[in-house]
């Protein structure tokens, strides 16, 4: 009998992934072109900072070249706009012994010329294999969209299961700057 609830819960929550993947699908709203603009021109914010690149000369010139390759390395998994704004969430590979993603959910407004006149990193997850971090990660974004409080899921509040690694008791996301710090 409780192997028949575990069951049914696991395909309640599958269901619910595959629903909210269909309902914040990048390619529903947007071409592959346009999600890569989204990406290049957000990337100097999420990506690692090249070689001998700071925080504050990660816009030179010198560096597109390197920033249009780092964009390959990320996927749009979801998008959605509401009151001005444009939420999405990206992954990227990340260094483990199996395949493992981690997932950021950003929010960010543009002015009618297309320049971000807002960015914030809302949350960053721990790594998982893909399954899970799209069925964890889309739920949070789907938390983030509705402005719902994604506290519960801060490293220091969620018990053993880990969602969020970022923010935390200690790193956060600065808004100013736009990056994250201690």
């Amino acid at each position: 009998m409780k192997l028949n609830i575990y069951i049914l819960a696991g395909i309640i929550i599958l269901l619910s992934a595959c629903s909210q993947k269909d309902k914040y699908d990048p390619s529903k709203t947007l071409s592959n072109k346009e999600q890569q603009q989204v990406l290049l021109s957000t990337v100097r914010y999420f990506g690692h900072l090249p070689k001998k690149g700071t925080h504050d000369n990660k816009f030179d010139s010198n560096f597109d070249e390197y920033y249009s390759k780092l964009v390959s390395d990320f996927t749009m998994e979801a998008y959605y706009q509401k009151d001005g704004l444009e939420y999405f969430l990206i992954s990227r590979i990340a260094p483990s012994i199996k395949v493992k993603k981690v997932a950021t959910g950003i929010k960010m407004k543009r002015d009618k010329d297309g320049a971000v006149t807002h960015y914030e990193e809302v949350f960053r997850t721990w790594k998982f294999e893909t399954a899970e971090m799209l069925e964890k990660s889309l739920m949070l974004f789907d938390k983030m969209v509705q402005d719902e409080d994604l506290s519960p899921y801060f490293p220091q509040n969620s018990g053993i299961e880990e969602y969020i690694e970022f923010p935390d008791e200690k790193v956060f996301f600065d808004n100013i700057e736009r990056r994250w710090k201690v």
